[in-house]
């Protein structure tokens, strides 16, 4: 197996400490991390949306400020992070919802326990049968995110201990969630997922990557979905030039090492 060089240490970056890692340094993160004996650990992501409700959402401050790592998955935020870091040349950036299925690979090889909280209850048996067909060994268990009997799901979860708990009910709701039930869960490491799922299934329009990796894959999202899009990607990155200002002058001031 090939070595993969992990990338430096993170930096704080609007509130969260932010490691800009390639989709190969993520998953060699977690080999590494998932020997060791501790346990709930949080890995986040930001892109502008997220940033955007870490200003403007109690639950999400406080979710990125308990969280133990954090990549980038938007261009615009690695754009940002280039602008900002004192690392120049550390500035990788993937997604979940591009690299699902060779997290799914590399899970069934590392023998990783996963547990995907998320979506609908229509989607998530999609999901779940086109993954016990491409990935027959992957101990992989799913629930949809509509919970009757909260109770329940944490037992569920628990009874399998997962090694990776995947969360994708959208934000800030995932978030909420993993808050509010923190203290009673059991699983290693847990990361936002999102629509990933859906993506997965087709349910929802994913971009082409030369699209995403071009920095426009929230317009092709957009046209494919506006009603519920429009506010994020038309309103919700202007919101951010004041802070994004403000980051900068703080720079500035501390002699261009980036804090928050």
């Amino acid at each position: 197996m090939a070595q993969v060089k992990l990338s430096a240490a993170g930096e704080r970056f609007f509130g969260t400490n932010v490691t800009p890692r390639s989709f190969e340094q993520w998953i060699a993160f977690l080999r590494l991390e998932l020997k060791k004996t501790q346990r709930k650990r949080i890995t986040a992501s930001h892109n502008l949306h997220s940033i955007y409700l870490r200003h403007n959402n109690p639950d999400m401050a406080e979710f990125y400020a308990r969280a133990d790592d954090c990549f980038i998955d938007g261009m615009p935020v690695r754009r940002l992070f280039e602008l900002f870091s004192s690392n120049a040349g550390f500035n990788h950036r993937f997604t979940l919802m591009d690299n699902l299925p060779q997290f799914l690979m590399a899970a069934q090889r590392e023998k990783w326990r996963i547990y995907y909280l998320g979506s609908t209850e229509h989607v998530a048996q999609k999901s779940l049968e086109r993954i016990r067909r491409e990935y027959p060994n992957l101990d992989m268990h799913l629930h949809h995110g509509y919970i009757k009997d909260n109770a329940a799901v944490v037992d569920n979860i628990n009874k399998h201990s997962p090694d990776i708990l995947l969360l994708g009910m959208g934000m800030p709701l995932q978030e909420r969630w993993l808050l509010e039930n923190f203290e009673q869960l059991e699983f290693g490491w847990v990361v936002q997922a999102g629509a990933t799922l859906d993506y997965f299934t087709g349910e929802q329009a994913k971009p082409p990557r030369w699209l995403s990796a071009a920095g426009l894959g929230w317009l092709y999202r957009l046209a494919h979905d506006p009603r519920r899009l429009a506010r994020r990607y038309l309103f919700e990155p202007w919101w951010l030039i004041a802070p994004i200002y403000r980051h900068w002058r703080l720079q500035r001031q501390e002699n261009g090492t980036p804090r928050t």
